[in-house]
């Protein structure tokens, strides 16, 4: 894309992009006010020394795979086709489980930026970004890695630092970054827990290692490196003594039943099967525990008209969530995927880097709204569709969006 970009400045004396590169670091589960924790300091000060918005509104449902690929696209679920991180659709037999799309591209949609820099002749270098191994219109990344839950922090870091330093004309446009363990100990020990905080020491140190060879490839090569950190949900606390089971909601004939934690989903597989009977005896069986989600309440989600979306849903709230059997061991203490309106589900943000102002903090933004932020700093086009025009989030560049 460098070359591409060099070749119409010269011809037509376009201006330049805002930064050769972005990084765009993910980390699982990292709720919107654990920068403010003591185990976050070196990125709370990268913060103070950038772009802050002290909660990220989310997609809805608030999961790993819906937001990654909202944060990626610029799309809702229902439009990039990942609306949750477990579902069936009523048009194929088979269920999406998370990463199918790399062997079935079908269950993909939308332009993701990886795929966008891609087009534009450029180098896009992904490490495990959620489905940054899957074609979408039969293109990947220069550079992807398959998931490997085993792969440290540091080996990340040390890869995206060898991508970084390359030389300009090699140097990838775009880099992504995804942290896991944030998340994972926030499920199995709770988002207060011991382990959750030391998870979050860890990562801060490697966002701080990675910011810092950042800045010495920026100083050494007069390179224009810029970094957003950010995550794709929060963390709310659970109590295994009132989890759901599973096993005593209505089971019948002609539905498939799906789990979601937070939610279940029933699918029509029986076009004769009564869906407003079935509601009936949920709402009879739900003694409070849970609620059937409304058309109309789905509709302002923007969760409608897809086939993928179940025909009837219903959902709980912290600190409940559904779980087949009720099963009360000691490995789930913290959960998402509830609504955007539990503050819990925000998520974090932060940028920092020539492409960004100094000391800006933004209330509120939306996921949606990073998409359109990123494109501008490498200068490239938006596809048709992409929901914001960035939103909240246009304060945070260096230089105003281009209407």
């Amino acid at each position: 894309m460098k070359r591409f970009l060099t070749f119409c400045f010269l011809l037509f004396s376009v201006s330049p992009s805002l930064a050769n590169t972005l990084v765009l670091l993910s980390i699982d589960g990292f709720r919107w006010d654990y920068l403010d924790w003591p185990e976050a300091q070196r990125m709370k000060r990268m913060a103070e020394q950038g772009v802050r918005v002290n909660q990220l509104q989310v997609v809805y449902p608030s999961k790993t795979f819906p937001a990654h690929l909202s944060i990626a696209t610029g799309l809702r679920p229902t439009s990039h086709g990942v609306v949750d991180n477990y579902f069936c659709r009523s048009d194929r037999s088979d269920c999406y489980r998370m990463g199918s799309g790399q062997k079935d591209p079908d269950w993909l949609a939308g332009t993701p930026l990886w795929t966008l820099v891609e087009q534009q002749g450029g180098r896009a270098s992904t490490f495990f970004w959620p489905e940054s191994d899957a074609k979408f219109g039969g293109i990947l990344p220069t550079d992807y890695r398959a998931y490997d839950v085993s792969v440290s922090p540091s080996a990340k870091v040390q890869q995206a630092t060898e991508w970084l330093s390359l030389p300009e004309a090699d140097r990838p446009d775009l880099v992504t970054l995804y942290f896991s363990t944030v998340d994972t100990s926030g499920h199995t020990y709770g988002p207060d827990a011991p382990e959750t905080k030391a998870a979050i020491a860890e990562t801060d140190y490697w966002v701080d290692r990675l910011w810092r060879s950042i800045q010495d490839i920026n100083r050494q090569q007069d390179a224009e490196i810029s970094l957003i950190v950010l995550s794709d949900h929060g963390m709310s606390a659970v109590d295994p003594r009132q989890f759901i089971d599973t096993n005593t909601l209505p089971r019948p004939k002609g539905f498939r039943r799906v789990n979601s934690s937070t939610r279940v989903m029933y699918y029509r597989r029986d076009p004769n099967a009564d869906v407003t009977a079935l509601a009936a005896n949920l709402r009879e069986a739900s003694n409070g525990r849970y609620r059937v989600v409304s058309e109309e309440t789905l509709a302002e989600r923007h969760y409608t008209r897809h086939p993928a979306v179940a025909d009837l849903i219903i959902e709980t709230d912290p600190p409940r969530l559904f779980r087949h059997g009720g099963a009360r061991g000691p490995d789930l203490r913290g959960m998402h995927g509830y609504p955007a309106t539990v503050e819990d589900m925000a998520a974090f943000f932060v940028a920092i880097g020539p492409g960004f102002s100094v000391g800006k903090v933004i209330p509120k933004a939306h996921q949606l709204d990073v998409y359109p932020i990123a494109a501008t700093l490498l200068d490239l086009p938006l596809p048709d569709g992409v929901v914001s025009e960035g939103g909240a989030l246009r304060d945070a560049l260096v230089a105003p969006i281009r209407e």
